[in-house]
C-alpha cells in the first residue's frame, strides 16, 4: 500500500483514481512483495509446463508438472479475460481435459502425462491467442470498468485490481520490464500539468498495446584488452548475433560498441533482451581477457524501425526488497538476539549461521544475476538444513522451514506498510479513551489491536477517502484483523502460494547450477527469493528474542514452526483437523462452544517496534 500525492485527481472518478493508484502500487519497485504484481499468469503457467515436459521422468518431472497444471487450471477458472469469445473454446477444451485437481495429482490418470502431444497442441493454440489477444481484451474490459459514473462497489474495485494485475503480469511475461510499467504510471497516468484522463488513458493504451517491433540496441563496454583484440581481428566482429565495434571515446579511452537486433514490445524490453544476449556472448569472449574487468555503460541507444534513435542515459530494473525489513531502531535488538544465539551455539552452529549470512552478503553485492540468485538460495538452504528430522530433498527442507516464516511475515509487512502510510498522512485518529494515537511510535502489536476497534477503523477509513486504492486495501486488512478464522485462512492461503513459488525457484536454481541456464524473469524471482531469505532470518532472530536459551538455527525454526501451528490452531480450531470433522468444529466455534484467540499472534507482533 502506497500513497502518491503527485497524482492529479481533479475531474477523475473514484474508479479512475483507483485504477491509476493500483497500477502504480503493482509496478513500484519499493512495494512489498504481496502488493507488487503477481509473477504467475496463464501464459507463464503454459511456458512452465512446456519447460517441465523437457525433464521427462527425471528430477520428479511428473510431480512438478502436476503442480504447474493445478496452477494453470486455477488461472483458467478465475481469469475474467479468458471468458472472451476468442479464448472460450480452447480454454473450455483444456479445462475438460485437465479434469479435477485430484486427477492432476495422479500421474496415472493425469492427461498431462497420458496425452502429452495433445496437450502440447492445445497449449500452443492457447499461447498464440494469448500473445495476440490478451492485452487488447484486458484493456477493453478495463475501459468498460472505468466508464461507470455510479458510486463504485468493492466488487468493481476488485475487478479493476485483478485486471491491472493480470495486464502487468502478462506484460512482464511478454518482455516488458517492471521498471517500464512504472514509468508508464509516472510519465503518463499521473497526469501532470492538468492532462485530462482521456489523454492519459489513450497514451497508456498506446504504450501497452504496442506490437512486437524490430529494435537495434547499441550498448557500450570498456576494456583495453578487448579493444585491442578486436582491432587486431579486423572489426567488426559478429558473434552470437552481437556486432562488436571497437572505438575510442571522447576522452580517448578504449571502448567497444555492441549492436544487437531484437524483436520486442518496447524499447526497454529490447534493452533487456540485448543485455541478456551480450552477457552470454561476453562470457565466451572474455575468456581471453584474463582477470581484467569489462565495464558496461548504463547509457544505451535504440534505433527504431524508421531509423530514428532513442538515447537513454540510465536504466535500473532492480527491485528493492529491504524496504519492509528491519528499521534502524531495531538494530540493537537484532544484535542482542544474534549475540545470544552466537554465545549459546556450538562452533558448528556458529559456522552455519555465519555461512548463511556470508552467502546473503555475496548475493547482495554480486552484480551477476545468476550468482545473486544462487547465493540467496545457498543462504536459505544452508540456514534451514537439518530442521526436519526426516530426510527431505533440497526444496522440501527449505519449504518445511520457510513456509511457516512467510505465513506470519504476511501480516507483519501489511501492518508495516499501513503504519508507514498513517505516519505519512499524520491524521488525528483517537483511541477508545479519546487520546491521539501516535503512529510514529506504535508497535505492530498495538496497531493490530487498534484495528480490532471499529471506531478506530472508521477513522482510518475516512482518512483514506481521497485514496480509493489504499482505502480498498485497508478494508481487506482490517477485515482480517476483526476475525480470527479469516486471518488464519489468509495466512494459510499465502503459505500455499509461497510453497508453489519455492518449487518454482528451485527449478531455476537447478537450471543455473546444472545447465548454466537462467530466466528472462530472474530479477523478479531473485527479489522473491531474497524476500523469503530475509523473512526467514527475521523469524529466527525474533524467536530467539522470545526464547533466549535456544542454541541453534535448527532449534529456533523447530520452535517457531510449533509456535506458528499453535497460533493457527488458536485462530482457527478447524484448520488442521480431518476433513470430515471440519464442519463440526466450525459449528462449535459459531455456537461459542469453542473459543478462538489471537494471543500468540499478538505476542509475535508486539516484538516488531
Amino acid at each position: 500500500m502506497r500513497i502518491d500525492t503527485r497524482l492529479e485527481r481533479q475531474g477523475l472518478t473514484p474508479q479512475q483514481i483507483f485504477f491509476i493508484e493500483c497500477w502504480g502500487n503493482l509496478s513500484h519497485k519499493d512495494s512489498i512483495d504481496t502488493d507488487r504484481v503477481s509473477f504467475n499468469n496463464v501464459l507463464n503457467a503454459l511456458n512452465e509446463i512446456k519447460f517441465l515436459y523437457s525433464l521427462g521422468h527425471k528430477f520428479s518431472g511428473a510431480e512438478k508438472r502436476s503442480r504447474a497444471a493445478e496452477e494453470l487450471l486455477e488461472h483458467l477458472e478465475v481469469d475474467v479475460v479468458l471468458q472472451a469469445p476468442v479464448f472460450k473454446n480452447v480454454v473450455n477444451e483444456i479445462k475438460v481435459l485437465l479434469g479435477t485437481r485430484e486427477q492432476l495429482k495422479d500421474s496415472g490418470q493425469s492427461v498431462i502425462e497420458k496425452k502429452i502431444r495433445l496437450m502440447e497442441s492445445f497449449f500452443k493454440q492457447l499461447e498464440n491467442k494469448l500473445q495476440i489477444n490478451y492485452i487488447p481484451i484486458a484493456v477493453e474490459l478495463t475501459e468498460d470498468a472505468l466508464s461507470s459514473v455510479s458510486p463504485p462497489t468493492d466488487t468493481e474495485y476488485e475487478k479493476i485490481a485483478n485486471l491491472c494485475n493480470s495486464m502487468i503480469s502478462m506484460l512482464l511475461t511478454l518482455g516488458m520490464p517492471l521498471s517500464e510499467c512504472y514509468l508508464i504510471y509516472q510519465r503518463t497516468l499521473l497526469g501532470r500539468d492538468g492532462v485530462d484522463f482521456n489523454t492519459r488513458i489513450n497514451s497508456w493504451k498506446e504504450k501497452i498495446l504496442s506490437p512486437i517491433k524490430k529494435y537495434i540496441v547499441k550498448l557500450t563496454v570498456e576494456n583495453d584488452r578487448l579493444y585491442e583484440m578486436l582491432i587486431a581481428d579486423s572489426p567488426p566482429l559478429i558473434f552470437n548475433e552481437c556486432k562488436f565495434m571497437p572505438f575510442l571515446t571522447a576522452k580517448n579511452r578504449k571502448a567497444t560498441h555492441i549492436e544487437i537486433v531484437t524483436n520486442a514490445i518496447s524499447v526497454l524490453a529490447a534493452r533487456n533482451m540485448a543485455d541478456a544476449l551480450l552477457m552470454e556472448s561476453l562470457d565466451v569472449i572474455t575468456y581471453m581477457l584474463g582477470k581484467s574487468v569489462v565495464n558496461a555503460h548504463n547509457a544505451f541507444t535504440v534505433i527504431l524501425e524508421d531509423g530514428s534513435e532513442v538515447n537513454i542515459a540510465t536504466f535500473d530494473n532492480e527491485i528493492n526488497v529491504n524496504s519492509d525489513r528491519l528499521t534502524i531502531s531495531e538494530f540493537s535488538h537484532f544484535i542482542k538476539c544474534m549475540s545470544t544465539l552466537y554465545t549459546n551455539a556450538s562452533p558448528e552452529s556458529v559456522k552455519k549461521i555465519s555461512s548463511a549470512f556470508h552467502f546473503m552478503r555475496s548475493g547482495v553485492s554480486n552484480k551477476s544475476k545468476e550468482s545473486r540468485f544462487t547465493s540467496f538460495w545457498s543462504a536459505l538452504e544452508s540456514l534451514t538444513l537439518g530442521v526436519s528430522q526426516n530426510e527431505l530433498a533440497h526444496d522440501e527442507h527449505v519449504i518445511y522451514s520457510v513456509v511457516p516464516c512467510m505465513g506470519l511475515d504476511y501480516i507483519v509487512k501489511q501492518l508495516f506498510a499501513l503504519r508507514g502510510m498513517l505516519r505519512y498522512l499524520k491524521g488525528d485518529i483517537v483511541d477508545a479513551q479519546n487520546n491521539n494515537i501516535d503512529f510514529s511510535t506504535v508497535d505492530l502489536g498495538s496497531l493490530y489491536d487498534f484495528l480490532k476497534d471499529p471506531a478506530v477503523v472508521q477513522q482510518i477509513d475516512s482518512s483514506f477517502a481521497p485514496y480509493p486504492y489504499a482505502r480498498f486495501m485497508f478494508k481487506k486488512l482490517s477485515s482480517l484483523c476483526s476475525d480470527h478464522r479469516t486471518m488464519a485462512d489468509k495466512l494459510i492461503k499465502h503459505s500455499e502460494k509461497v510453497t508453489l513459488h519455492i518449487h518454482r525457484l528451485y527449478i531455476l536454481r537447478n537450471a543455473i547450477v546444472h545447465n548454466a541456464g537462467s530466466s528472462p524473469y530472474i530479477e523478479l524471482l531473485t527479489a522473491n527469493l531474497e524476500h523469503y531469505l530475509r523473512a526467514t532470518i527475521n523469524a529466527m532472530f525474533y524467536t530467539v528474542a522470545i526464547l533466549p536459551h535456544l542454541q541453534s538455527p535448527e532449534e529456533a525454526f523447530t520452535r517457531y514452526k510449533h509456535m506458528y501451528e499453535s497460533m493457527l490452531s488458536a485462530l482457527h480450531p478447524a484448520w488442521n483437523v480431518k476433513a470430515n470433522k471440519k464442519a463440526g468444529v466450525n459449528k462449535q466455534v459459531d455456537e461459542g462452544q469453542i473459543k478462538t484467540d489471537d494471543n500468540i499472534l499478538c505476542t509475535w507482533l508486539k516484538l516488531h517496534s
